[in-house]
């Protein structure tokens, strides 16, 4: 196959594989649909135009050109890959950010090009999506930006909630103030550091018998771990904090959900039901419409 037929192949391939008419692309391009018509047919691009092309394809000019027969999203990972490793640690932050941002804003169809992430915001604000195949949230203000994405599983997540008495326990220590304190003072010293009840307690003002009751609790939940140090005075009990990146993430989630999601951009909602499943059946009841007019009715 010549350089020109494997062009044309290529070219017509990947406007199929985004789901684009030669209408859509041609006005992605600014051109006519004749000229997209044309491309797919019997002559090339003007060669200013190929760049645009690409970029109106997500695609590289090189496996249009059949010169690297290479799958287009295994590109797009690899780089990914490349980008970030060439990133400083301390810019990557800002980096990923801005892709998760661009990633949600992709999702509305009338958004036809990239979105980006503004520096500031005059108030909380967040990017929201949820579909029936997954669910995103992110805050955007500078002062803690996070993103969190899961997929929905086919039946729901209420599957993979199988320990639900074990979630009311760590969420029964959560719902305590000092135990909040506790978390974040662990949480706040280095890895593998240890700690003692007794100078948790003297640092944060915080009876022992409640420093040990919610150390315990944690411990039971797999957030600390011990150790039995041998000393003059006679062995002491030791904790060590795990340093478990889903509490911080429970804690801020939880202070966005009391601040109320109120600000957004954007938000895009194509769903029809949620992430949970309704074990009793009532919620997969059709909803109920209003009739339409009748013939006669003024």
């Amino acid at each position: 196959m010549d350089k020109k037929n494997i062009f044309r192949k290529n070219l017509v391939k990947r406007r199929k594989e985004l789901g684009l008419t030669q209408e859509m692309l041609a006005q992605r391009m600014n051109v006519s649909p004749q000229a997209v018509s044309k491309w797919e047919n019997s002559s090339y691009p003007d060669p200013e135009l190929l760049p645009l092309l690409a970029r109106s394809l997500n695609t590289s000019l090189d496996s249009l050109f059949g010169i690297r027969n290479s799958n287009d999203e295994l590109d797009l990972l690899q780089l990914l890959h490349d980008r970030l490793q060439g990133i400083a640690p301390e810019k990557r932050p800002e980096f990923l950010m801005q892709l998760f941002y661009a990633v949600i804003y992709a999702y509305n169809p009338s958004f036809h090009s990239a979105g980006h992430l503004r520096d500031d915001y005059d108030q909380e604000t967040y990017a929201g999506l949820k579909t029936d195949h997954e669910v995103s949230l992110a805050r955007l203000n500078p002062d803690l930006r996070y993103f969190l994405y899961m997929e929905n599983p086919a039946d729901g997540v209420n599957s993979y909630l199988t320990n639900k008495k074990n979630i009311a326990r760590l969420l029964k220590t959560l719902a305590d103030e000092e135990a909040i304190r506790i978390i974040s003072y662990l949480g706040g010293g280095r890895r593998n550091k240890m700690h003692s009840i007794a100078v948790i307690s003297k640092r944060l003002d915080i009876p022992e018998d409640k420093v040990q009751y919610v150390i315990d609790r944690l411990d039971r939940l797999g957030l600390v771990w011990r150790v039995c140090v041998d000393l003059e005075e006679g062995e002491r009990i030791m904790y060590g904090y795990t340093h478990n990146q889903a509490v911080p993430m429970i804690l801020v989630l939880a202070e966005s959900i009391c601040n109320y999601f109120s600000s957004w951009d954007p938000q895009y909602d194509v769903y029809t039901s949620g992430v949970f499943r309704d074990e009793t059946g009532h919620n997969d009841q059709p909803f109920p419409q209003a009739s339409w007019w009748d013939e006669n009715e003024t």
